[in-house]
């Protein structure tokens, strides 16, 4: 009797360590809509106790400083196309990404930014990106790591190398983009030539921007979630927090796009500032959400355990 009271305490001690909820019995054995409601109540108890508000500030804040250096270096390296229409059709596809509303304010100046020719890759440009934006990235790996519970055991320069990689396929990834979208209307008279009833002229930049976009931001996800925490997690672990942060993300921009062009005070506080204020909330509202899909993950892990324990 005491060898079985002794093990059911270990276990209540594993199920209860580091849960914030005050009534785990529904998050550990729950069914139903209980189910959904106790892990996403746990995962707003754990994104307010890892100071996820602060961190996504952080993240906001470098991100917007780094969006015009980080234009700088992409459209240095597209450069080497050789094709002018590669850096305008680039820009529309960007523009499809973000809501109209944030982006329009900032359309001329990232059009200027995107089609002036540089020369070389390592420019200032580069220097400014990985300086700006490492500090972002390094937001989101402390916010991930504390979703994940998990301690950080890499060295510094395996840190910086990370980070700096992760940004530096961002803008490959967009490289590699802006080349499709210029084989975009080839691709459709090579599809002519095979299916002479094909109409190449419905391959346009159009059809291709939101599969584009909705495969770059979920790939980006899963970089984010593998790639950042300092220690490896199984897919089926991953999954559920970067399918909801990518549906709560397509949510947050259709909404937050047609608030700012209705109800949207911002030129009345900010006045030429507003749209800069916008997107700076857009990009806080975005990394906090990836950050809850770290923490809806760690609460989901902890309803499996609790299971597999009480089984």
């Amino acid at each position: 009797m005491n060898a079985d009271s002794s093990q059911a305490t270990r276990r209540d001690l594993v199920l209860t360590h580091g849960v914030l909820s005050e009534n785990p019995d529904e998050l550990f054995y729950g069914t139903g809509w209980r189910v959904a409601r106790a892990v996403f109540k746990e995962a707003m108890l754990r994104l307010w106790s890892d100071d996820a508000f602060g961190l996504a500030g952080n993240v906001a804040f470098r991100a917007l400083l780094a969006v015009f250096p980080f234009l700088i270096f992409t459209s240095a390296m597209t450069a080497f196309v050789g094709d002018p229409t590669m850096a305008k059709d680039l820009v529309e596809f960007l523009m499809a990404i973000i809501p109209p509303p944030l982006i329009e304010p900032l359309v001329s100046q990232v059009e200027q930014v995107m089609t002036v020719q540089r020369g070389g890759v390592l420019s200032i440009g580069i220097l400014l990106t990985i300086w700006f934006a490492v500090g972002g990235v390094d937001g989101l790996r402390i916010g991930l790591n504390r979703a994940y519970g998990i301690r950080e055991s890499r060295s510094i320069v395996m840190i910086y190398t990370v980070q700096v990689a992760m940004v530096l396929l961002a803008s490959l990834a967009l490289v590699l983009v802006g080349y499709f979208l210029v084989l975009a209307p080839r691709a459709g008279s090579w599809l002519h030539e095979l299916i002479p009833g094909f109409d190449p002229a419905s391959v346009t930049i159009r059809l291709i921007r939101f599969p584009a976009s909705a495969t770059i931001v979920v790939v980006a996800l899963f970089a984010a979630h593998v790639l950042l925490p300092a220690r490896r997690t199984k897919f089926s672990n991953i999954w559920p927090g970067v399918a909801f942060t990518a549906l709560a993300w397509t949510v947050l921009a259709a909404v937050f796009s047609f608030y700012v062009s209705s109800f949207g005070t911002y030129a009345s506080y900010y006045a030429g500032m507003a749209g800069i204020i916008a997107a700076l909330y857009f990009m806080y509202l975005s990394a906090l959400l990836l950050i809850f899909g770290g923490e809806l993950n760690r609460a989901l892990r902890i309803r499996r355990l609790a299971r597999a324990l009480s089984g």
